[in-house]
């Protein structure tokens, strides 16, 4: 258990790797990778591990001007500013943050990035982290063995998918980056992120086409065929089904 920490800034961590216990005044938060952890500024806190495995976490930290931003973006999140008893939360990872994540990550990386752009996919990483703070619904519970000899390989499997979501992957595939059978790690995958290995590539392919949409003016062929489809019609069909129009609409 390390010393007492300050938490000085409102912060939104995404745990990339490993899991921790995270120690505020009377929560004990269980950390592991696919959560992103929310601390509010003001108060001190401790990091624990029960085991041997490393962490990594991507911190944005905010300034305190921007409190009041977040704060009227909340929307069902709201509820947590209000409540002064809780000083830190736990959110559940969707595929689109995870991509969302990965890309600003990816960015971030090289010597020169479009500055401009990154900021946009934080912002609507932060939105959507922000909107899905429903208070009653449950985290996975993960045990240990799912920590150890699981986790590691869905968060290898979860890269994968995120770095290459435009090929024809197949299931057997993601299974032996694993060393599984197909059915077990299906279950695992599940289990763990509470989505199945399409569901959870097509909500990712989805999104990078979304983005694409949005924000330039390629043929919508041609961003369905990038973004991993190979069909328009099913890439319509599911588009409209994600975002509640098709992907034409989307422009106007």
């Amino acid at each position: 258990m390390s010393e007492k920490e300050y938490q000085e800034s409102f912060a939104i961590a995404y745990i990339r790797k490993g899991n921790f216990q995270f120690k505020v005044f009377r929560n004990d938060l269980d950390a592991y990778n696919g959560l992103f952890l929310l601390c509010k500024p003001g108060y001190e806190h401790q990091v624990g591990h029960v085991h041997d495995m490393p962490d990594q976490c991507t911190i944005f930290s905010f300034p305190a001007e921007s409190i009041g931003l977040l704060k009227e973006q909340a929307g069902e999140f709201s509820w947590f500013f209000k409540n002064p008893d809780i000083q830190s939360v736990l959110v559940k990872a969707t595929p689109e943050m995870e991509y969302l994540h990965h890309s600003i990550f990816a960015l971030l990386s090289k010597p020169h990035f479009p500055r401009l752009w990154v900021e946009q996919l934080m912002t609507e990483l932060f939105l959507l982290v922000l909107s899905s703070g429903n208070k009653g619904k449950p985290l996975p519970v993960l045990n240990d063995k799912h920590k150890r000899n699981y986790l590691p390989v869905i968060e290898s499997v979860k890269e994968f998918i995120n770095g290459n979501f435009e090929d024809d992957i197949t299931l057997p595939q993601l299974a032996a980056l694993g060393n599984m059978s197909p059915f077990h790690f299906n279950r695992i995958f599940k289990q763990i992120t509470s989505s199945t290995p399409y569901g959870y590539m097509l909500d990712i392919r989805l999104k990078q086409a979304n983005l694409q949409i949005c924000n330039t003016n390629l043929p919508v062929t041609t961003i369905a065929f990038s973004s991993g489809f190979n069909s328009l019609e099913h890439f319509s069909a599911a588009y409209k089904k994600q975002f509640g129009k098709p992907p034409s609409a989307m422009r106007f």
